[in-house]
């Protein structure tokens, strides 16, 4: 999929109704999966549904995956640093919020990065999304760059919050916790498979990867999906 001309073939029966043209979505990266009007970056794998007119390819991936190689090649960093600034706002209170509390000009930065401020769009704990980044420089020396795999970590650490809830809680029955986590992880839409995917902008992670492709709405608080990240359960 990395030449522009294989990825337009994938758009043959991309809908007629639909408000983005093929050539456009193919020249900023994306490919259609066959599902609606959802599309893929082939490069970072980044999702992208439900779109409506007026929208730009180029700046929904710029917006939702800055991160992404092809995309920096494409269009350059300023590019891509225009469009995170102009929709999230720096400055707001979130953003005042983490300027107040980070321990050092390092910290700061990092809360302030596209990848950063996209997670935190999707509603997660802002307290627990600093607590790990700044855990992953003291480890590591280095920043997320993947808004896949900082939510991955979030919900990882969501998860062993609740369980520590329960151990403190006095909780006798291991089958019912046990019962209570597969409920957690299983696919609300086909009660089968795992779920994987992550919604933007909302951050539900509440379905499996086959049946996120045929939905427009969350299914828990009803937001229009306007694109995915695929998260990796441990």
């Amino acid at each position: 999929m990395e030449a522009e001309d294989s990825r337009l073939t994938t758009f043959h029966n991309w809908p007629t109704e639909a408000s983005v043209q093929p050539d456009v979505l193919a020249r900023a990266g994306f490919f259609y999966t066959g599902h609606g009007d959802n599309v893929k970056c082939f490069y970072c794998d980044g999702g992208l549904r439900n779109w409506e007119p007026g929208d730009d390819p180029w700046q929904e991936h710029a917006k939702w995956f800055p991160r992404c190689e092809f995309l920096i090649q494409s269009r350059g960093q300023d590019y891509i640093s225009n469009i995170q600034d102009a929709h999230f706002h720096l400055g707001e209170t979130v953003v005042r919020t983490f300027t107040l509390s980070a321990q050092n000009k390092t910290s700061c930065s990092a809360m302030l990065s596209p990848v950063v401020q996209t997670v935190l769009q999707m509603g997660f704990e802002a307290s627990l999304v600093e607590s790990l980044v700044q855990t992953k420089y003291l480890l590591t020396g280095q920043h997320y760059t993947s808004v896949s795999n900082l939510v991955t970590d979030v919900l990882q650490a969501e998860e062993e919050d609740r369980q520590r809830g329960s151990q403190s809680r006095g909780n006798s029955h291991p089958e019912e916790m046990l019962r209570q986590l597969q409920e957690e992880r299983t696919c609300k839409v086909c009660m089968d498979k795992l779920v994987s995917i992550v919604f933007i902008p909302c951050g539900h992670l509440v379905v499996c990867g086959d049946c996120a492709a045929s939905l427009r709405q969350c299914p828990i608080c009803r937001a229009v999906i306007r694109g995915s990240v695929r998260a990796f359960m441990s």
